[in-house]
């Protein structure tokens, strides 16, 4: 079905792919290449931001004579007019006489149809190569058409007896500088940081990506869930970056934040964030959020950082009431990976609820 050259130059795509990172949203991740009749790349793009060229025309525009090629790309060409013309338009009419796809656009305004446009043309079209892979490299979007929210990655750190603070409060240190710096490069990928009143006012955080190279325009968008009146003294009123509070109290914040109101749902929020081009939010708040988030199943993906020190009972838990009665109720992970930073360790993967 798949010849050799076809898997080399699919898992190529993704690599271009990938360069599009968090720019590319709302739109998918692609990459394309074309190959020869023998075999040999002759010409590769990729999708690098949205309202950008998408990788099939970017590669077609690299390419001389393709009449006879085969272009591989990560996802279906589409075939609906939207910031660019349609994509299957501009492949049929350049002589490509077969392409490869990684897996079918479910975006209602393509869902099959820029290959049935293909095929019509009497090209040849075949769908599923690397399709897992293809899929990965597009959760965030494949999330969003699925639910219409952001794709939510909750990250918590904590001792090894399930504790994220001491008995005062204080939380400062509990993992190593290399968790912190794998942090900051969680905040990085990310489109927002989102965290509630109580993380905002007692760890008073900067909320950006430091220590690593990060453009000022790559700089994850600041919000901050507070039902209560905010200092305006925090830092993150006070350096350079676009800031959002989510409250009803529009006249306690300096002029430089922006205020989202009317959402009373952490799924209105997480809609909200979506129409405003945010797809991937990393939440960095307390144990009472992150349970809130759970409990309404909106953690799509959970990063645990694990440091090897104990706190006992008098500490903070890591996780609020999750109101889990049965342990045939019990939250689990999939997919994990486990990963030693530094002294820590890191744990990662899906969340499985009990539906699933």
């Amino acid at each position: 079905m798949f010849n050799k050259p076809e898997h080399t130059a699919m898992r190529r795509a993704i690599e271009l792919a990938l360069q599009g990172g968090k720019k590319v949203f709302p739109n998918p991740r692609v990459g394309a290449v074309i190959i020869s009749p023998q075999g040999e790349i002759v010409a590769e793009g990729f999708h690098a931001f949205h309202g950008g060229a998408h990788a099939e025309r970017n590669a077609l525009s690299q390419a001389g004579d393709v009449r006879g090629c085969t272009m591989v790309v990560t996802l279906e060409p589409c075939s609906h007019h939207g910031k660019t013309p349609p994509c299957v338009e501009a492949v049929a009419d350049s002589g490509i006489s077969r392409v490869v796809v990684g897996l079918t656009d479910p975006n209602p305004l393509v869902a099959g149809e820029g290959i049935k446009f293909l095929r019509n043309r009497d090209i040849d079209v075949e769908v599923g190569l690397l399709k897992e892979e293809v899929e990965k490299l597009n959760e965030i979007y494949l999330h969003y058409i699925a639910t219409g929210r952001s794709f939510l990655h909750l990250k918590m750190a904590g001792t090894l007896d399930g504790r994220s603070a001491a008995a005062d409060g204080s939380s400062r240190w509990i993992t190593g500088e290399e968790s912190r710096r794998k942090v900051h490069e969680f905040r990085r990928s990310s489109h927002a940081v989102l965290v509630g009143r109580g993380t905002a006012v007692t760890d008073n955080p900067e909320l950006t990506a430091r220590d690593v190279q990060c453009t000022e325009e790559d700089q994850p968008v600041r919000i901050v869930l507070a039902r209560g009146k905010l200092p305006f003294d925090l830092k993150l009123f006070n350096s350079s970056g676009r800031t959002v509070v989510v409250t009803d109290h529009h006249g306690d914040l300096p002029e430089s934040v922006e205020v989202w109101q009317g959402i009373d749902t952490l799924t209105q929020l997480l809609a909200r964030t979506a129409r405003e081009g945010l797809g991937l939010i990393l939440c960095e708040g307390g144990g009472s959020l992150a349970a809130s988030l759970l409990r309404e199943r909106l953690v799509d993906r959970l990063s645990i950082f694990t440091a090897p020190a104990v706190l006992g009972s008098s500490g903070s838990p890591l996780l609020g009431n999750l109101e889990i009665k049965s342990i045939g109720d019990i939250i689990r992970m999939a997919n994990i990976t486990v990963t030693r930073i530094g002294d820590d360790t890191l744990t990662e993967g899906r969340i499985v609820y009990r539906a699933d």
